[in-house]
């Protein structure tokens, strides 16, 4: 799906409490836009569920498709819908609309975010006949306002880091204060038609230290309170955020300290069965097991989130997936690792070209999943799941990693590593690494396993400075075009175009962002 976006920078700044697409008009937990003035507790806990609805539409659908389909793990199948085929093929120029959804979305979000931030700090709380301290059966009090700050900063931090992993080079001890290499942001919401005053990049340490700084003042803000805590952002969403970013940045000890610090709450468990693993991707169970530290919960048929599954499965009879996995990625699962039964599924095939084929599709976002099912077959919620913006899983390898490069922290990394396996893997033993190297070529593959299709794959790629090569097909015959600018697709690890172009619709009306090397 190509999300369409408002072009400029002044018009997201201007509708940025408004919805940014066609996905985003629906707004979750039966809220209501946060158009309105913020001069009561009701008022900022409608702004609250708009942020709800901003979040859950970039933890799905393109967000995640787009830097997977660029990246190795799949090929296009003959007489596929071409969505997404210019980021398949690498075809993609300044002007492709999915870096306009991308980036706008982003930028709307931080601007959502800014309006809640500005109007809290202008906003008198004196008149406790309004803001009472505590909630009460007809006005939840301070308590949501305070939430709403908390969720702000945190939204501001998780668009800011994500523009940043999308739109800017990885993060390096060499580059970090290179002018024009990082996020461009407001922190405030002052929209303006004088393009003069509109914001130009930031170096990349400023761009880092204000997520940090962010994530610092949402923990100030936000509580495991009353409301149902894996529905709402939460102190270990928090430590996970900090640590995604951390790791991204370099920052190891506070990558390990954070995903360490949730790991050890005893709030969440591993999926540690074929069952457990199947109802947490199959069935959306937010219940059994415990592994998730937030997920977005879906309700009706208004708020559906985008749709991830549509482009790996058949949507109907004849028709052929867009996009099946290599067999490169299918060979990382051992035959006792329960994530190839619940991940991917057989499927027939016959392009049209008249090629024949059972190869195997990918069905972590199932078409017919519990959301479909649930809202008695309603045709949008095909291959809608209910986000997962954070997993214990990703704690897991984010503390192996920070780990593996902490000297003299190699065991640990070893035993995060190993733990996850043993979760997912009957009948696994425990491996021995000698070396960083031996220890890190695993965890480069565990992490394609577990993460497969969350759109993580091109910043691992990134930040581990590797080639990117497109691995074997199952099926040639079946696949695109095979050749060199598809099914054998390589990038070297130092190509600019590693990192996304800022779009051109952006560049044209801010005038003081600088474009990325090789646009």
């Amino acid at each position: 799906m190509i999300i369409k976006m408002k072009k400029t920078y002044l018009l997201l700044m201007l509708s940025a409490v408004m919805a940014v697409s066609c996905d985003m008009d629906k707004e979750p937990y039966d809220s209501v836009p946060d158009t309105e003035a913020l001069n009561s507790p009701t008022s900022f806990q409608s702004a609250r569920t708009g942020l709800y609805s901003a979040l859950k539409s970039s933890i799905a659908g393109t967000f995640y498709n787009a830097p997977e389909i660029q990246c190795d793990g799949f090929d296009a199948v003959t007489g596929f819908s071409n969505t997404l085929g210019e980021m398949y093929r690498w075809t993609f120029t300044t002007q492709t609309t999915t870096f306009d959804g991308v980036y706008g979305n982003y930028q709307a979000m931080i601007a959502r975010a800014n309006f809640i931030i500005d109007t809290y700090n202008k906003t008198d709380f004196s008149n406790k006949g309004v803001f009472p301290d505590e909630a009460t059966q007809t006005n939840p009090g301070m308590p949501a306002v305070r939430a709403a700050k908390g969720d702000a900063f945190f939204i501001r931090a998780y668009s800011i880091f994500m523009l940043s992993q999308f739109f800017c080079p990885d993060y390096e001890a060499s580059n970090e204060d290179t002018p024009n290499l990082g996020v461009s942001y407001s922190l405030s919401y002052n929209p303006s038609k004088d393009q003069t005053t509109y914001p130009g990049r930031y170096t990349l340490k400023e761009t880092f230290d204000q997520i940090y700084d962010d994530l610092d003042s949402a923990a100030i803000y936000v509580s495991r309170d009353a409301q149902h805590p894996i529905y709402y952002i939460n102190p270990d969403a928090i430590r996970a955020l900090r640590a995604r970013a951390a790791l991204a940045r370099g920052d190891y000890e506070t990558a390990a300290d954070n995903a360490e610090r949730v790991i050890v709450s005893g709030n969440y468990e591993l999926a540690q069965s074929p069952t457990e693993i199947e109802d947490m991707w199959q069935n959306d169970n937010a219940q059994s097991p415990v592994e998730l530290i937030l997920q977005l919960p879906t309700t009706s048929q208004s708020d559906l989130p985008l749709a991830t599954g549509t482009l790996y499965q058949p949507q109907n009879t004849g028709a052929v997936p867009d996009y099946i996995p290599t067999q490169t990625l299918l060979n990382l699962y051992s035959a006792n690792d329960w994530r190839r039964s619940a991940y991917f599924n057989t499927c027939n095939i016959t392009t049209n070209n008249g090629a024949i084929g059972t190869v195997y599709a990918f069905n972590k976002y199932p078409l017919y999943g519990y959301l479909y099912q649930g809202l008695g077959g309603y045709s949008y919620a095909l291959g809608c799941s209910q986000p997962k913006v954070f997993r214990l899983a990703e704690m897991y390898l984010i503390a192996a990693e920070a780990f593996a490069n902490i000297d003299g922290e190699l065991y640990l990394a070893a035993d995060y590593l190993n733990e996850l396996k043993a979760a997912r893997i009957q009948g696994y033993r425990y491996q021995n690494f000698t070396n960083k190297e031996e220890f890190m070529a695993e965890l480069m593959d565990e992490r394609q396993r577990e993460l497969v299709g969350e759109g993580t794959r091109l910043f691992d790629i990134k930040r581990w400075h590797i080639d990117l090569r497109r691995g074997t097909p199952q099926n040639e015959s079946l696949c695109l075009l095979p050749g060199p600018n598809t099914t054998e697709m390589s990038v070297a690890a130092d190509s600019p175009r590693l990192t996304w172009p800022i779009p051109k619709h952006e560049m044209d009306v801010n005038r003081a962002i600088v474009q990325n090397p090789g646009y």
